[in-house]
């Protein structure tokens, strides 16, 4: 029989495989059983925690969450630099200029509207301003012209009302310094006198006149005009040099002819002549000529039924007004009341 030789090794070898064949085999029959699994379980709970609360008790976990959080800030940054560029906003400063709350907006470091620049249109719904602002800018003056047109829009009537009735209370009670008020630098009155830029007026009432020029045609209170050298009584289309009608009746005098003068009616009228509102002379529409009494140079002339029984002028001529065949035609005085009979030849 050959002589088998079994060093150290080899028998550790198989002594191994051994043990671990055994271990293996308990190992499945034990996975078998219902109560050392769940002991298992137990055993490996508490191995966990047992090295999870050793292992934190030696790690600093602040500083952990402290560089997670700026790892995950410095993502965030580089997010919103990416999106903020591509919407119209840069960010390049390295402090803090710019501060945005719930209710409002911040601009950092900023002591005057210089150190800010806006370039192109931007909406402020609120602004508030803690500060002067520069008006030297055609800005501030389209701005100021635009609030004072709004201004006057808003203006009312009562307010129109309300400031006439303060100046007006003014004046009443102070009255108008007039020597003050000038026109194209010219005192309004200066001494009594208006100022020669004064050239047309709706006056009401004048006093006393002591001179009037009017160089046009003049209208005085729907009774008497001058219009194109001709001066109206009652109307407004002087007829002659004089038209004066009262009623139907228009009585003119002017020029008739060369060298003649014309003194009567420019219509169908007749016209009287006479004292005290009692006509002496009247001459109708056809001419016919009535003299109630007529002298003619020292000597009257006049009409009787009989012998004048009243002294007359020597000369004056008595006209029998109802004569008849061989009667008396006529009586001349022959002074006082001596009258001589006139009568035919025949």
């Amino acid at each position: 029989m050959a002589e088998i030789k079994i060093d150290a090794e080899t028998i550790q070898q198989l002594v191994d495989q051994a043990v671990e064949q055994n271990i293996l085999n308990a190992i499945e029959h034990l996975g078998q059983d219902p109560a050392w699994l769940e002991k298992i379980e137990r055993m490996i709970n508490q191995a966990v925690v047992q090295r999870t609360v050793a292992r934190i008790g030696s790690i600093d976990v602040p500083d952990i969450i402290r560089q997670q959080v700026d790892k995950n800030m410095e993502g965030i940054h580089k997010t919103l630099l990416k999106e903020f560029s591509s919407t119209g906003i840069k960010d390049i400063s390295s402090e803090c200029q710019l501060t945005v709350m719930d209710e409002n907006v911040v601009i950092e470091n900023c002591l005057t509207t210089k150190d800010l620049e806006v370039v192109g249109s931007t909406v402020v719904k609120d602004l508030t301003v803690k500060g002067s602002i520069n008006t030297d800018n055609p800005s501030w003056n389209t701005l100021a012209d635009a609030v004072s047109e709004k201004a006057l829009v808003h203006l009312n009537e009562k307010w129109k009302t309300d400031l006439v009735a303060q100046v007006t209370k003014q004046i009443q009670e102070n009255g108008i310094a007039f020597e003050q008020v000038t026109i194209d630098n010219e005192p309004l009155i200066s001494g009594g006198r208006l100022a020669n830029k004064i050239t047309d007026s709706n006056l009401q009432s004048l006093g006393r006149l002591r001179d009037l020029k009017v160089t046009g045609e003049a209208h005085i209170y729907n009774t008497v005009s001058v219009v194109n050298k001709r001066l109206g009584v009652n109307t407004e289309q002087p007829e002659m040099a004089l038209s004066v009608w009262d009623e139907e009746v228009s009585v003119i005098i002017g020029k008739h002819k060369a060298k003649q003068a014309y003194i009567g009616t420019s219509r169908d009228s007749a016209v009287a002549i006479g004292v005290n509102r009692t006509p002496h002379i009247e001459i109708d529409v056809d001419g016919l000529t009535t003299v109630k009494k007529l002298r003619v140079g020292q000597h009257r002339i006049s009409h009787n039924t009989m012998v004048p029984g009243w002294s007359g002028t020597c000369g004056d001529i008595v006209f029998n007004s109802n004569p008849g065949p061989d009667q008396v035609f006529a009586w001349q005085c022959l002074g006082g009341f001596q009258w001589r009979v006139l009568k035919s030849t025949e």
